[in-house]
């Protein structure tokens, strides 16, 4: 009885190791389920925590943090926004201190390039039509490229920014009234806000209208030609202030992909 009796305690000590070994497994198997779950690949942890960021704090999310995330020691990728094209705004006669403002505002803007103020041009007798007392901008441009042309920077372009009536030859019109003109591509441009004040609907009007002519000839000047992009400041006015006015500040997708070319071009 007793032999019996100690065979039963050690077969019953038996199953129960068995079992608390049993239950210990099956304890290490569902706690280990969860790490599992959430071990990724080195690339999804990255676009998780990419993700995350993006997720919790969208207005942070930046080219430097998207810097932080690539691998160590990887060569920076150049992006099209390092190429940048190099304006010097020169005024010609008289030109209201608050619209060059708003153009030297705008074009930084609205294209990838950097503004330099040069000096006051008084107007060059030479360009001035007197028949119809206006100065003809083609030869304004010529006088702006030759300055641009010696200017120490390569590849600078200046910008005449002027409140006098401008013209250029237009077909059979020996001299057409215009807002603005430009080569294309070209080392001058020049605007004028003589038209462009005629029916503004106010101050900030008027500076939206000289502003997007700006944007436009620089535009030209830097190798863009007209585009029929909705709304792109690239879009031929066909002597209409309609398009100007209706025009957005910012380039089209297309005038934009081949500005960034151009100009990534012109930098190599």
């Amino acid at each position: 009885m007793i032999r019996g009796r100690t065979e039963r305690r050690q077969a019953l000590g038996v199953i129960a190791a068995l079992a608390l070994l049993l239950a210990c497994g099956r304890g290490g198997e569902e706690a280990a389920r969860p790490v599992a779950a959430v071990a990724l690949a080195p690339e999804a942890a990255v676009a998780e925590v990419a993700g995350a960021a993006e997720v919790a704090a969208p207005a942070k999310t930046s080219p430097e943090g998207a810097a932080q995330l690539a691998e160590p020691g990887a060569a920076p990728t150049r992006g099209a926004s390092e190429a940048r094209g190099d304006i010097v705004t020169i005024v010609i006669g008289d030109f209201d201190e608050d619209l060059r403002d708003a153009v030297e505002a705008g074009l930084e803007a609205s294209l990838p390039v950097e503004i330099r103020r040069g000096p006051t041009w008084a107007l060059p007798k030479a360009a001035y039509y007197p028949p119809r007392r206006r100065y003809r901008a083609d030869t304004l441009i010529d006088l702006l490229s030759e300055a641009a042309t010696e200017d120490a920077a390569p590849g600078v372009r200046y910008l005449g920014l002027t409140s006098v009536d401008i013209s250029t030859t237009k077909g059979k019109h020996r001299d057409w009234g215009i807002f603005g003109l430009a080569f294309c591509p070209g080392r001058g441009a020049v605007i004028s806000s003589h038209r462009l004040r005629k029916g503004a609907k106010g101050r900030e009007h008027f500076a939206f209208r000289v502003t997007n002519t700006a944007i436009h000839e620089v535009g030209h000047s830097l190798g863009l030609d007209h585009c029929d992009e909705p709304r792109c400041p690239m879009q031929d006015a066909e002597g209409s202030i309609e398009t100007t006015d209706s025009s957005e500040q910012v380039l089209g997708p297309g005038c934009a992909a081949k500005l960034a070319e151009l100009l990534e071009g012109a930098a190599e």
